[in-house]
């Protein structure tokens, strides 16, 4: 869906429908004379006022408040107008739908908190805010309310985008504890019927999932990722090199699935055949190992039992597992919920899964006090590969019965925020012309890398002239809110620029010239095979000091009319120093030293308008080659999107 935006000051509507109701007394008064004539002074016609006109932008400036908590601090999230997640349920997984755009993005700050401004499509309602990272709510839904969107997120209020089917159970059942222990027969105790919840879970041993283990998991399986590689092993099962006694802690997980997860004991020499007879003497550890019945990255603990070859427990010190045997774990897709155990059942021993591949990672990390963690990841699922389903910690006593293979602490992550869309500009300025808006038409593609400090590291600007229907040579540039001179490099069309300073970038100063239409009139170019040029811009910080959210494409664009100091902007988008506009007295055109209103006509009609394309990539083909036409014309749709404001109508289709 398409968003428009309103504008900064609210349009007085009977005014507006005096100025646009009747469209072509409203643009033919623009084409017929001047913006300010004094010999229409007495006119009864009501004028445009500074408090009453209709910018005719398509975004506009938000204050974003968005708060996850100290708990999870530096997390990265994105902003939709739309859900962007689906749930499918064969296996309880939840995926990004394809083709949806977010609209803003960035990372909290330590205390989990992100206060700044954002560019929206206008007129959105709703936001959802969706983060990615492991041991974070998300999706959550709240409203724009005015110019702003605050939103304190927590695991109680997020959204549950699980769909609710028939196979979901409202409570489980003596019927269905059987249908687990049918299936794996051996138990560590009792859990409460409705949830899953261990009734023999060791409060002692409970441990504090903390926001430095979680990055772990975030950085080396991010959410969506194939993130097969070399933490993914083809032998995950645990040999215990000394007797001890080992714990396992719900660490927490990425699905929708309520799996049963449990363990199976066999001899470090054992075959293929003995490993797949300890799997029928396998033992549940959490029946439902889903934050609903453990806690969200609860660190809740439970004390192994060793199961001898026999399939039993010893009766002699049960909770002792003697060197040199082997744990593995299983996981049981949708267990929980009554889903068969035949193709959904993945196993840490690779050479057991059906689908012949890993489904488990194992890896040491270290928590916030520096102390080694242990840590086993498994996928609950087919051709998913991301890892982060369902998380637990293992750990001995002692300490060194257990030997996994640390990784690095993952370095800080990076975030991007794209804007893409389509600029029309007309030359006439101050006078309407034929207001066809094609006079220049540049789309353009941006992207802004940022670091966790919501920094600048790099922009990527690819402006398009698409069409010139212009007699007159018009350059085009673009003002950025820094001094490019604080920038380690500049890049155009490939070429290093070595001695860039102020804040205009000019892409071309002759339109026409670049087109290879210069002695071709307007009128004749329509029916010639006119290609159109991409002009890429990359600039680079090296150390990053300036705000994302300054940084907002397309900045402030603008034509120079015959290659002039004459500028032409957008609605309220300032004159840059170098311009040398006339602006007539009077309401007709107001500089607005005062208000900052610039560029529009006495009729309330801009001189440039911009259609944001983030949530609507047509926009891209926006065709505005019919020459000496209006846009009304063009596009009938316009005068009304413009009198109602209304984002349902796609006057550009």
């Amino acid at each position: 869906m398409m968003y428009f935006n309103l504008p900064k000051r609210m349009i007085n509507i009977t005014k507006l429908v005096c100025v646009i109701g009747v469209v072509s007394v409203a643009f033919s008064s623009c084409l017929q004379k001047d913006v300010y004539d004094p010999a229409n002074s007495g006119d009864k016609e009501e004028e445009v006022t500074l408090d009453n006109y209709f910018d005719f932008a398509t975004t506009k400036n938000i204050q974003l408040n968005i708060d996850y908590g100290k708990e999870c601090p530096q997390t990265y999230f994105e902003v939709y107008a739309e859900n962007p997640l689906s749930y499918v349920a064969e296996g309880g997984q939840i995926i990004k739908k394809a083709g949806v755009s977010h609209i803003a993005t960035g990372f909290t700050d330590i205390q989990g908190r992100y206060i700044k401004p954002a560019s929206f499509p206008t007129a959105i309602s709703e936001v959802y805010i969706y983060s990615p990272d492991f041991g974070v709510p998300t999706l959550y839904k709240t409203k724009v309310v005015g110019l702003d969107v605050s939103a304190k997120i927590t695991f109680e209020n997020a959204l549950d985008v699980t769909a609710v089917d028939s196979s979901t159970r409202s409570a489980q059942t003596r019927s269905s504890l059987k249908f687990i222990t049918n299936v794996i027969p051996n138990v560590l105790g009792t859990w409460n019927v409705n949830t899953g919840r261990p009734n023999y879970l060791d409060a002692s041993k409970k441990i504090n999932v903390d926001a430095t283990l979680k990055s772990y998991i975030t950085a080396y399986f991010p959410e969506g990722k194939n993130n097969k590689g070399t933490l993914v092993s083809d032998d995950a099962d645990i040999l215990i090199t000394k007797d001890a006694n080992v714990v396992i802690n719900y660490f927490g997980g990425n699905t929708a699935a309520q799996s049963v997860f449990a363990y199976y004991c066999y001899p470090k020499d054992a075959s293929v055949d003995k490993i797949k007879e300890a799997t029928k003497h396998a033992c549940v550890i959490f029946p439902n190992a889903h934050g609903n019945s453990l806690g969200n990255y609860s660190g809740v603990a439970v004390n192994l039992k060793y199961i001898n070859e026999a399939g039993n427990f010893p009766q002699e010190d049960p909770e002792r597992i003697p060197a040199n045997t082997k744990i593995g774990f299983l996981i049981w897709n949708n267990g929980w919920k009554n889903t068969k155990a035949n193709g959904n059942m993945f196993y840490s021993t690779k050479s057991l899964n059906s689908d012949k591949i890993s489904h488990t990672a194992i890896f040491a990390a270290k928590n916030k006090a520096g102390e080694r963690v242990n840590v086993i990841t498994m996928e609950d699922w087919k051709n998913d590969n991301d890892y982060n389903d369902v998380a637990f910690v293992i750990s001995s006593n002692p300490i060194t019965a257990i030997e996994v293979p640390e990784v690095p602490n993952p370095g800080d992550r990076q975030g991007t925020e794209n804007y893409s869309g389509v600029l029309g500009f007309e030359d006439n300025w101050p006078e309407q012309g034929d207001y066809d808006l094609n006079d220049v038409v540049m789309k353009y593609q941006s992207s802004v890398d940022y670091n966790i400090d919501n920094k600048v590291l790099n922009i990527i600007d690819k402006f398009t002239l698409a069409w010139t229907g212009a007699n007159y040579k018009n350059s085009f540039a673009y003002e950025v809110p820094f001094d490019l001179s604080k920038a380690s490099q500049v890049i155009i069309n490939g070429d290093e620029i070595t001695s860039y300073s102020g804040n205009v970038i000019t892409l071309f100063k002759d339109a026409k010239a670049e087109l290879g239409v210069s002695n071709v009139n307007a009128e004749d170019m329509i029916n010639q095979n006119i290609q159109e040029k991409t002009y890429t811009v990359s600039i680079q910080f090296n150390n990053p000091t300036l705000d994302k959210s300054v940084v907002v494409a397309p900045y402030n664009p603008f034509i120079k009319v015959f290659n002039s100091a004459t500028e032409v902007h957008l609605t309220d988008h300032k004159p840059t120093t170098g311009a040398n506009n006339r602006f007539p007295s009077g309401a007709d055109i107001s500089r607005g030293d005062v208000d900052g209103t610039y560029f529009i006509c006495k009729d309330g009609f801009p001189f440039a308008i911009h259609v944001d394309a983030r949530l609507d990539a047509s926009i891209l083909n926006l065709d505005l080659k019919k020459e000496n036409q209006r846009i009304d014309k063009t596009y009938p749709k316009f005068a009304e999107w413009a009198k109602t404001r209304d984002p349902q109508i796609k006057w550009w289709k």
